[in-house]
């Protein structure tokens, strides 16, 4: 095959189990994977857990018998199958690679041969039901690891031990099926390029496929993944797919997606928008040279929305509410043949601009464009003169000739730029953690003051938390604003957050904010409107992740007038 157009719909059993039902865009009530296939999929990937029986969320789907089922249609329909092995009762991601209760107490070796046994006797079963897969994950991103705390890096050691049990027992079964490790994080090659050069001199035996989990409002810019994947590619010789992809077609309330995030992104949430990002994978994958880029596959296409702004199953699905596809469904129809050369997917606005009354604007020269290879072009850009002679929210127009577009700079005029005193002290770090407390599990995560940015940079090879905090006495009651500049990695599991915290009376009154990082830029946080009392103020920021890079500077608390 080759260019594999995928979705994983392992939920798809249980939602049809439910009465869903699914329509083509005319309307006619269309099975499940015939609509995939007259959209132009051409793979189905299903994760398997060993026995979600044991879980309650589970509701039992997703083990063996259910996977027998789901894969007879799959072959039925002469789809190309791949199978995704989470050796876990439930969900395993970077933050979260849980043994299966049946080998709980399991030592090392036994805990080896049980991933052996195990993968071999599903394959075999899927082998006598004639619906073998074409492709198998050894482990679902497996970046952190697997099967806590045996595998969990940085023991790469027993990480390579259990995932080559894997290997060895699809190669027993049938030499013909292509083996793939998945490893979340798709632009970020240093994290990539670390995992597999640990896990290859930890003595890993050769795999076919690297497959990368890719959301843009997580792991990295369209350039990122593009630069990512070629790099692996030159230095691996494997070919490459982004075997997990989800954009939102609609914002959220419930955190997928708000617009923090959809700056990350580069997109926002939207169904044209959704529509552009699925063409841009695509593009991005198929132009890795050498035709290494061999796939992309969309994570729970099929999921009817619920009214209203729900959580991530409603709004990065690709069915309407009525049950008919969406317009970026039909983004699996690309083939190689239509690879855009050329044209350009997006272009960059101008970041605001605040400036005092009768000072020098200056504009910049040029402004980026994003193309479907996935790389930025500089686009040279004429502006309308403006003066800021007078104090308001203006926009500015300018002219890009050569894509012949209009572009608009936001720009605020303000009598006098706001002067604000810092009560907190040694924000840059320039006196190391002087005035500073700070929390860090495991002992062994890394913490570097990088002199040349004036942060605090923490990193970690595990699942951590990390707390910095620093205690400010407040002399004057009123209303204060908190603020801090955070860049960082992003992927599941992550939790970041800005805080702080003042006793009043008997309670302890905090105020939070959600902090979406990205490593794009720093990013300012604010929260503002804090009602403070005379008295002792808590102010910090904490991370509760799977192995992510955070930097951190310019704590800021300040007094509003």
């Amino acid at each position: 095959m080759d260019f594999y157009k995928g979705v994983d719909i392992s939920s798809l059993l249980e939602r049809e189990e439910n009465g869903l039902k699914l329509y083509t865009e005319d309307g006619e009530e269309c099975e499940a994977l015939e609509l995939c296939r007259l959209n132009g999929v051409n793979s189905i990937r299903l994760r398997i857990w060993n026995e979600p029986q044991l879980i309650e969320e589970a509701g039992g789907y997703c083990d063996l018998e259910h996977t027998v089922v789901f894969a007879r249609r799959i072959k039925a329909k002469g789809l190309h199958f791949l199978l995704d092995f989470h050796y876990s009762d439930f969900w395993a991601d970077p933050g979260n690679q849980t043994k299966p209760a049946a080998w709980e107490q399991l030592g090392k070796e036994e805990l080896v041969r049980a991933v052996y046994d195990y993968t071999r006797a599903v394959l075999e079963r899927l082998k006598e039901e004639q619906c073998l897969p074409d492709m198998v994950q050894i482990g679902n991103e497996i970046r952190s690891g697997m099967l806590f705390p045996d595998g969990e890096v940085p023991n790469y050691e027993q990480l390579a031990k259990l995932v080559n049990a894997g290997i060895r027992a699809v190669r027993d079964v049938d030499a013909a099926v292509r083996v793939m490790i998945h490893l979340d994080q798709g632009g970020r090659y240093y994290y990539l390029k670390e995992w597999f050069d640990a896990m290859l001199d930890a003595g890993m035996e050769q795999f076919d496929v690297i497959g990368l989990s890719y959301y843009p409002f997580w792991h990295g810019t369209f350039t990122d993944l593009k630069n990512s994947m070629e790099a692996l590619v030159e230095r691996y010789g494997k070919p490459i797919v982004l075997v997990e992809a989800a954009h939102p077609w609609r914002r959220s309330e419930g955190g997928f997606i708000t617009e923090e995030q959809e700056k990350i992104a580069g997109f926002p949430a939207g169904i044209a928008e959704q529509s552009t990002v699925m063409r841009l994978l695509m593009n991005i994958t198929a132009s890795i040279k050498d035709q290494m880029g061999i796939g992309v596959y969309y994570w729970e296409p099929i999921v009817l929305p619920t009214k209203g702004h729900g959580g991530w199953g409603s709004n990065m699905g690709m069915l309407d509410l009525s049950g008919r596809p969406l317009p970026a469904f039909r983004e699996f129809l690309f083939d190689r043949t239509k690879l855009r050369q050329k044209d350009f997917a997006k272009i960059y606005d101008p970041e605001p601009v605040t400036v005092e009354q009768g000072a020098h604007l200056e504009m910049p020269e040029t402004i980026d464009a994003l193309g479907y290879d996935g790389y930025k072009y500089p686009q040279q850009v004429v502006w309308e003169p403006f003066l800021t002679e007078k104090c308001g929210v203006f926009r500015v127009k300018g002219h890009i000739a050569q894509l012949e577009e209009d572009i608009y700079a936001e720009i605020e005029v303000v009598q006098t730029l706001p002067q604000k005193i810092n009560l907190m002290k040694n924000t840059d770090f320039s006196s190391d953690y002087e005035n500073w407390m700070i929390v860090k599990r495991p002992d062994r995560l890394r913490m570097n003051i990088d002199r040349s940015e004036n942060c605090l940079e923490v990193d970690s090879q595990q699942n951590f938390f990390f707390a910095i905090t620093q205690e400010v006495r407040i002399t004057q009651k009123g209303r204060y604003g908190l603020s801090v500049m955070y860049r960082g990695t992003n992927t599941t599991g992550v939790d970041v957050k800005l805080y702080g915290e003042q006793i009043v009376g008997e309670e302890i009154v905090r105020k939070e904010k959600n902090i979406y990082p990205t490593d794009d830029n720093w990013v300012k946080y604010d929260i503002v409107e804090i009602e403070l009392n005379k008295g002792t103020f808590i102010a910090g920021l904490e991370i509760k992740a799977p192995p992510v890079m955070g930097k951190i500077k310019e704590f800021s608390l300040y007094k509003m007038n």
